[in-house]
């Protein structure tokens, strides 16, 4: 009896110590993340000429501001990414995104950490809206994109026109501090979401969005998209929702915005054709101090100072072998003061090509059309509109 107690004891003492050897070795054997770098290179030259009555208007008298015909511009980022799995299976993850040109002066456009498992995939910091990463847009290839600001760096936008410079048919890529969650794909549907404490910040400081006094605004998005097959053709849909909550100051008294976007697109064969909208709605009141220190409030939907805006976006794109062609037609109405006829506008038609040379490395070219529109139309100084020719090279590494 004595010698079977002391020979399980032994043998579980035996155990104990191999398990804290295997343990001790895998400890020894972990290293920390390492990190890979990734990036894009992108150089253009190309020709556009702003529009007659825009320059000779910018000056007073017989002065006027001319611009050049031809110019270079780059494109670059680098990334730095690195991923690692828990003992119990979570996948962690970093990203810095750094951009490289010298007229953003070395910025940090994002930094991130993921955390990933069977429940999704949570990331916390500087990185994209989940409406935004999921959005599904209209195609377009080439030198020049339709959303972000490379219309507004080569056809000037006036200052007078309230459409912003880098509009586009979603939520668009703000990087500020957030939360985000992406769930895993069921039955080829993905659903997600954002907040961000803070959209108008860029320091550490708590948001100041209530009472007289605020001066940031808060912002939640939700996102659901689809990706599957339908015979041999590849189906893509996806439609997003988001709310600020906007600042509160004396001025502008529980104003905020709602927004929504919807997007789809198709793959047959060589083609690929998508569309998109996207629509905001200004909501709440601004206060006016109208004598005796008493205060009227008004509608901020319809006032010089609304954000309504409409977009409607859609493409056609073909790709055979190294090769690809796209036509694009983008248009935003912001409907401004009603008492004025009219509406804040841009218009792009973008004709866009790519070859692929070799691995990463593409010729780029693009055609874009822009017009920018004020709603008082007869002020020229207040519209612009021309054509760009660009061309270049992108390497990804």
């Amino acid at each position: 009896m004595k010698k079977s107690l002391y020979l399980t004891s032994a043998l579980v003492a035996a155990s104990v110590l191999a398990m804290g050897s295997t343990d001790s070795m895998a400890a020894s054997k972990a290293k920390k993340m390492k990190m890979a770098i990734s990036g894009s290179y992108q150089a253009v030259v190309g020709y556009a000429k702003q529009g007659a009555g825009y320059q000779t208007s910018t000056g007073a008298g017989t002065a006027y501001t001319g611009y050049n015909t031809i110019d270079v511009k780059t494109d670059s980022e680098i990334h730095f990414k690195g991923s690692t799995q828990t003992n119990s299976g979570i996948k962690v993850g970093v990203g810095v995104e750094l951009e490289a040109d010298q007229q953003n002066g070395g910025i940090i456009d994002g930094s991130y950490v993921t955390m990933g498992g069977n429940f999704g995939t949570f990331a916390l910091g500087s990185t994209a809206a989940a409406a935004a990463i999921m959005a599904v847009n209209a195609p377009s290839v080439g030198a020049l994109g339709v959303f972000g600001g490379d219309s507004a760096d080569w056809i000037i936008k006036p200052a007078k026109v309230a459409v912003s410079a880098v509009v586009g048919a979603n939520i668009g890529g703000n990087d500020r501090q957030k939360i985000r969650w992406v769930s895993p794909s069921f039955s080829g549907f993905t659903a997600g979401g954002s907040y961000v404490p803070d959209l108008t910040g860029n320091d550490n400081q708590m948001g100041a969005n209530s009472g007289n006094g605020g001066t940031d605004a808060s912002q939640v998005d939700v996102a659901l998209k689809y990706s599957g097959k339908m015979g041999a053709n590849s189906i893509s849909a996806s439609a997003a929702y988001w709310s600020v909550d906007q600042t509160t100051t004396a001025k502008n008294a529980n104003t905020g915005y709602n927004g929504h976007s919807i997007g789809a697109s198709t793959t047959f064969g060589a083609f690929t054709v998508g569309a998109g909208y996207k629509e905001i709605n200004t909501h709440g009141n601004r206060l006016a101090t109208s004598g005796a220190g008493s205060s009227t409030s008004s509608e901020l939907s319809g006032s010089a100072t609304s954000k309504d805006e409409e977009v409607h976006n859609v493409g056609i794109m073909w790709k055979q072998g190294p090769t690809a062609l796209s036509l694009n037609y983008f248009n935003v109405d912001m409907d401004m003061a009603t008492a004025t006829e009219g509406e804040d506008a841009v218009t792009k038609w973008t004709l866009g090509g790519t070859y692929n040379v070799g691995p990463g490395v593409d010729f780029v070219g693009t055609v874009q059309n822009v017009k920018w529109s004020d709603e008082d139309s007869n002020i020229a100084i207040n519209n612009n509109k021309g054509t760009a020719f660009v061309g270049g090279i992108q390497v990804a590494f």
